[in-house]
């Protein structure tokens, strides 16, 4: 592992910003604005068009950046794996920072994590809030990511995490084989590989999420699906332990919807964390059932998906 000043460098290191993005026109003004910003100077952005069909190349070069800005399309989409590791490869930082199309950077976000970086991190992890709580469902996905950061040491990858270039190449590219999770997967590379990770919540980057019941839904239904590709990608397990843990799956959901035991605890749990407290209890505990239903829809797909070799990486 090389020290801090060898491998960023002691003047001006370039900080790049990695963004994968999909049918993503309406935030390119955003990710600009974001990147125009920075109180620190010396950064760049990647950016990777997975496919689009909405015009979101267009829309940046249209709209143009006073930052340094790469481009890259790939004709048909490849996932966010993908799309992370063309970025990677195209990025000239000595830091390099992967983050979401839907994502909103406070104007210091580079210089804090320099600072970080500057005191021998390898890997940061950093905080994040939804940016509009108007909605119960955006409360819901909130509370849930404040009961997650309960437990520091489960945290892999966050919003806007960042890298060292020299650990990047060191432990390998993203995980092309995992609809969801290939960051917890690299961050986990990182961390066994003896890599020094650094978390520091106050550095906190503002998350769009779904705001609609049917967002929430489709959010859980594609948390649901990596389910199959994790275990059979990650774990080698076959089919026929695929289809008794899917099976296990659906039983234990319909088993805490039927009760109501489980859905009203958790809503307690998540309601003290929303701005509304109890009064956000009853639609919690819907949105819970209703979320562990989609993700176990969202089981057998994956399980499908798998089985017979038909993985649409978006």
């Amino acid at each position: 592992m090389l020290p801090a000043s060898e491998s960023v460098g002691q003047i001006n290191p370039r900080v790049s910003f990695i963004v994968p993005a999909y049918n993503e026109a309406h935030r390119v003004a955003d990710i600009l604005d974001s990147m125009d910003r920075q109180t620190y100077l010396s950064v760049e952005l990647v950016f990777v068009d997975d496919g689009s069909t909405d015009g979101t190349l267009r829309r940046l070069v249209r709209v143009g950046s006073v930052r340094p800005v790469r481009t890259i399309r790939h004709p048909i989409p490849r996932g966010v794996a993908a799309a992370r590791n063309s970025g990677a490869r195209a990025a000239e930082g000595d830091i390099l920072v992967f983050m979401d199309a839907d994502l909103t950077l406070p104007d210091d976000f580079a210089a804090r994590i320099l600072s970080l970086y500057d005191v021998g991190a390898d890997y940061v992890l950093v905080g994040s809030r939804v940016a509009d709580r108007s909605r119960a469902p955006s409360r819901y996905l909130q509370s849930e990511h404040e009961l997650a950061l309960a437990r520091p040491e489960l945290q892999r990858s966050s919003q806007a995490f960042s890298v060292r270039r020299h650990v990047f190449q060191a432990v390998g590219p993203f995980r092309k084989d995992l609809p969801r999770g290939d960051d917890s997967e690299f961050g986990e590379r990182v961390m066994a590989a003896g890599f020094r990770r650094v978390e520091d919540l106050t550095i906190e980057v503002m998350h769009d999420r779904p705001r609609s019941w049917g967002g929430f839904l489709a959010l859980q239904r594609r948390r649901g699906r990596n389910f199959a590709y994790s275990r059979r990608n990650r774990f080698g397990h076959g089919w026929v332990h695929l289809l008794a843990a899917g099976l296990a799956r659906m039983l234990l959901t319909l088993g805490e919807i039927v009760t109501l035991a489980v859905p009203l605890h958790q809503a307690v749990r998540l309601a003290g964390r929303s701005p509304r407290g109890l009064g956000d209890w009853a639609s919690f505990a819907l949105l819970y059932a209703c979320g562990r239903t989609a993700r176990a829809v969202g089981v057998w797909q994956g399980i499908r998906e798998v089985l017979t070799g038909t993985y649409n990486p978006r």
